[in-house]
C-alpha cells in the first residue's frame, strides 16, 4: 500500500458508519494519523473522541481537545448523516412527517454547519485546513419522497460553497463528496429481488446511470482518499462520484433496456471490473 497521505492528520467524523469506517481504514494504510469521532468507538485502534454531531458542547469539546494536542489538523472528513423513508406528501399528518424532517436536519444540514463552525475555528488559527463533506446525488436532484434528505443535502452543497468563499482568505479550503447509490449488506433488500435481480427501485436508478451499475464502498473511499492529497486551488466544489447519474441522458440504451429486462447489462467495452 502507498504512502500518499504520509505525515497528514485527519480527523474522521461518523467513524463508526460504514463509510466512515472505511476511509479511516484506508487513510491509515495510507500513512495518514485518523482521529475518530463519533457517538460509537469504532474500535479501529486510533485515537477515538466521542460526540454527537448535533450538540455543540459535544463538537466544542473535540475542537479543545484536538487544539490541546498542538499538533495540526490537515483534513477533517464528516462522513455522519441519516436517511429516512419515502414521505407521502398529501396521504399524510403534518406532525409525522415533521418529525422526520426535523431529526433528519438536525443530523445532515445542521449538524454540518455545527461541525463546520467548531472546525472553521481551528483551521483559521492554523492558517491551513481542509474540511470535507459526504454529499450525495441528492445535493442537486430529487429522490422520490426523500423531501427531508434532499432539502438537507442541497442545504449542505450552498454551506460548502459560502463557507468556502468566506474561509478561503485563511487558507482553508472546503469541498463535498457526493457518492450515488451505494449497495451494502444494509440496504440489499431495497435493491435486489429474492432472486437477486435489480428491483424496481433499482431498476429506475440504474436506468439514469451510464454505467449502469451501483457504487461501491471501495470506490467512494478512492475518491476520498484523492480528495485528501495536497490540492491548493481546489475548494467550494462538490465531486459527484456517482457512475455519472447526475449527467445521465440516453447514453447506453442497450445497458438501460437490460435492466428493464431484469437481466444484468453488457460490460463496456475494455471494462475489466
Amino acid at each position: 500500500m502507498t504512502t500518499v497521505l504520509a505525515g497528514q492528520r485527519i480527523v474522521v467524523f461518523g467513524a463508526s458508519g460504514v463509510l466512515g469506517r472505511a476511509f479511516a481504514e484506508a487513510a491509515g494504510s495510507r500513512g495518514a494519523a485518523c482521529i475518530a469521532v463519533g457517538r460509537r468507538d469504532p474500535a479501529l485502534g486510533v485515537p477515538f473522541l466521542r460526540a454527537d454531531v448535533t450538540s455543540v458542547a459535544d463538537l466544542e469539546a473535540v475542537a479543545r481537545e484536538l487544539a490541546r494536542q498542538a499538533e495540526p489538523i490537515d483534513v477533517a472528513m464528516n462522513f455522519t448523516g441519516t436517511h429516512h423513508r419515502p414521505m407521502e406528501l398529501g396521504l399524510e399528518g403534518i406532525e409525522a412527517l415533521r418529525s422526520e424532517w426535523d431529526r433528519v436536519v438536525a443530523v445532515n444540514l445542521t449538524g454540518a454547519f455545527n461541525i463546520t463552525a467548531v472546525m472553521a475555528e481551528l483551521f483559521v488559527r492554523q492558517r491551513h485546513g481542509h474540511l470535507i463533506h459526504l454529499c450525495s446525488n441528492a445535493s442537486r436532484l430529487s429522490l422520490y419522497g426523500s423531501h427531508a434528505y434532499v432539502a438537507s443535502k442541497h442545504g449542505l452543497e450552498g454551506l460548502i460553497r459560502s463557507a468556502a468563499a468566506q474561509l478561503a482568505r485563511h487558507g482553508v479550503r472546503v469541498n463535498g463528496l457526493a457518492p450515488g447509490t451505494v449497495e451494502t449488506d444494509h440496504n440489499r433488500h431495497l435493491l435486489r429481488d429474492s432472486s437477486g435481480q435489480p428491483s424496481a427501485r433499482a431498476a429506475a436508478i440504474l436506468a439514469h446511470t451510464p454505467t449502469k451499475r451501483f457504487a461501491t464502498v471501495d470506490g467512494i473511499i478512492e475518491s476520498a482518499i484523492a480528495l485528501c492529497l495536497p490540492q491548493r486551488h481546489l475548494t467550494g466544489n462538490v465531486i459527484f462520484c456517482d457512475d455519472g447519474y447526475n449527467i445521465e441522458g440516453h447514453s447506453w440504451p442497450e445497458g438501460t433496456r437490460a435492466v428493464y429486462a431484469e437481466i444484468a447489462p453488457p460490460a463496456p467495452p475494455g471494462d475489466s471490473k
